[in-house]
């Protein structure tokens, strides 16, 4: 596979070296985002989150919209994906002498990836995991190459059961989070969701979730929420790559939002086919 770095197309075995502080100790902020015929979706809401995390680690490039385009033009056609695919750009540090805090020599990288993509699971097997997620973490408010080591074994813990997804609880025992993607319990006519402050990833598509919801006039709850809220719940699972889907947890009564459910993900993918038509 070709990646695109700073500017340049790379074989992807080349692409990142020993210098680099995101693979050496997880300084990095990195995006993942469904691409479909060249066309990314949400691309400014990813970008400025993207940018939260190069503000946290102090890393100085321009990530726009128009450099974004172009790379992943690029790889669609260097790599024949022309279909759907799911689009990575990761931004580290790299260079100068080893340590904790980057040196004045370290510089940006920027690297771009696109890989090809299944169509996504409408329900997912899901555990509650035994690994937490911290509350108080500022790298929660995106996506760091660094903190994703508890996400990494909540998704072993799950795959060794042949589940999908993993639920996090944070340090305090209430709901977060999955692995990878956010959570919503669904009623009828209810939506509730883990506040960002348990822990709660600000996710993209959470966010269009929470608009879809208050337009359809759902009664809309961020809330602490202990573990035995999932019963009598509809689980709805969301991130930019699934989109919703619904989780099944074994022994948990699940129930009660099939209509919400439905509902909301139907118009999330309209959004996203709006999304994909406003490109053309």
């Amino acid at each position: 596979m070709i990646v695109w770095r700073n500017g340049d197309l790379v074989d992807a075995d080349a692409a990142v070296s020993t210098d680099d502080r995101g693979w050496l100790i997880g300084e990095g902020a990195f995006e993942t985002l469904l691409v479909d015929a060249g066309r990314p979706a949400f691309l400014t809401a990813h970008l400025n989150r993207l940018r939260t995390g190069l503000r946290t680690f102090g890393i100085e490039t321009p990530v726009e919209a128009g450099t974004i385009l172009d790379a992943i033009a690029a790889l669609a056609r260097e790599n024949s994906l022309n279909a759907r695919a799911v689009c990575r750009i990761t931004a580290t540090h790299a260079g100068g002498p080893r340590g904790l805090a980057p040196s004045p020599l370290a510089r940006a990288r920027l690297v771009v990836s696109l890989a090809p993509v299944s169509d996504p699971p409408r329900e997912m097997r899901v555990i509650v995991s035994s690994r937490r997620r911290s509350s108080g973490s500022s790298l929660n408010a995106f996506k760091c190459a660094g903190a994703y080591a508890e996400n990494t074994l909540a998704r072993i813990e799950a795959a060794k059961v042949d589940a999908n997804e993993a639920i996090m609880l944070n340090e305090r025992g209430d709901l977060a989070c999955a692995s990878a993607a956010n959570i919503f319990l669904l009623t009828p006519s209810r939506l509730v969701t883990p506040r960002p402050d348990d822990g709660a990833m600000p996710g993209v598509v959470r966010g269009i979730v929470l608009e879809e919801a208050n337009r359809l006039g759902f009664a809309i709850q961020e809330a602490s929420l202990s573990p035995d809220r999932l019963a009598g719940s509809t689980l709805m699972l969301t991130n930019s790559i699934v989109g919703t889907a619904r989780g099944m947890i074994e022994g948990v009564t699940n129930g009660g939002g099939d209509a919400a459910f439905d509902s909301l993900a139907a118009a999330y993918d309209k959004r996203l086919a709006e999304e994909w038509a406003a490109a053309l």
